[in-house]
């Protein structure tokens, strides 16, 4: 057993047993004496919890505010609409304010789909395997769903919400990235954009999972890490059959050979495009037994495969947006 003389580094009078756990004043010179490198006095804290309380009064005032799950959020922006969905930037309002992403809606169908959503992905998020930890934090976190309460500007209590963790960093979907280069993306990034929707459903796919509805709107892009993040959960389910993976991965050959095309009328792959790319994004596109018998880390690999071809040895490419 080590013993652990306590003394003041101060003066050297021994200090009592307490300084082991928290900061005490040393009974000879008076000195303030603490075991950690860092230390919030009490009245700072105090200060801090005052100031952010006064904040979020202030920021709850700014803007409409919507109550779900116990909490209530401030929304900053709104960032799209969807088919029942009105989707928004929010902070949290409290001591810990916290960014989310806030989708809400009066629809008689949003309350359903919301829950279904807010399940799959507490599901998709338990899931065991040695890479569950990887990929499960690629996949959006719930904060809340349910009914909304009442809101100091309108008072409306039939709508309800589903509060997702803030995804920093991202641009967009690519729906919104397709509108924005309108003349088609160019081939490099349609390959790492597509890989990382590979990798995703993958790995939903191995765990007998399908995501169900993937296409443009469901799926958002961070330019600066060439990272995608599936959205879009509620019609996902488990016990997924061979032909349910395989639509998953036609689907996102599809999305990016939208990409590829921009908002042209064409419905072929671009010629820019180099010839064994757009085979594979063509194949992959209309073919579904070809989806199936490759699966997402087969078609991954053909990917991986034709990219070299095309362009050579990976390199980074930014996507200036």
């Amino acid at each position: 057993m080590a013993w652990i003389a306590l003394s003041c580094p101060q003066c050297s009078a021994p200090l009592p047993r307490l300084a082991i756990w928290r900061s005490v004043n040393c009974g000879s010179c008076g000195a303030l004496i603490t075991k950690t490198e860092s230390i919030v006095m009490r009245d700072s804290f105090r200060q801090a919890l005052i100031r952010a309380r006064q904040d979020a009064a202030a920021s709850a005032m700014l803007g409409r505010s919507v109550q779900c799950g116990g909490q209530r959020y401030c929304l900053l922006q709104l960032l799209g609409e969807g088919e029942v969905s009105q989707v928004y930037a929010a902070r949290r309002i409290g001591a810990l304010p916290l960014l989310a992403t806030l989708k809400v809606s009066g629809a008689p169908a949003a309350a359903v789909r919301y829950a279904r959503e807010a399940q799959v992905l507490r599901e998709l998020q338990s899931l065991p395997g040695a890479d569950a930890a990887y990929f499960t934090q690629r996949l959006p976190q719930v904060l809340a769903h349910g009914a909304v309460g009442a809101d100091h500007s309108a008072g409306d209590n039939t709508q309800h919400a589903l509060v997702l963790r803030y995804a920093n960093g991202y641009w967009g979907s690519l729906a919104a990235l397709n509108s924005y280069a309108a003349q088609g993306l160019d081939a490099r990034h349609a390959v790492w954009i597509w890989r990382r929707m590979l990798d995703v459903l993958d790995f939903i796919h191995r765990q007998n999972w399908c995501h169900g509805d993937v296409r443009p709107e469901h799926a958002l892009v961070h330019p600066q890490d060439h990272g995608v993040l599936l959205i879009g959960w509620a019609s996902a389910h488990a016990g997924a059959s061979a032909k349910d993976k395989a639509r998953d991965i036609m689907h996102s050959a599809r999305t990016i050979k939208v990409l590829l095309i921009g908002t042209t009328e064409d419905a072929s792959v671009p010629h820019s495009v180099p010839t064994g790319l757009a085979q594979l994004i063509a194949h992959a596109s209309e073919d579904i037994e070809f989806c199936r018998l490759q699966g997402a880390a087969g078609l991954d690999k053909l990917l991986k495969a034709a990219a070299a071809v095309a362009f050579g040895a990976p390199q980074f490419v930014p996507l200036k947006l």
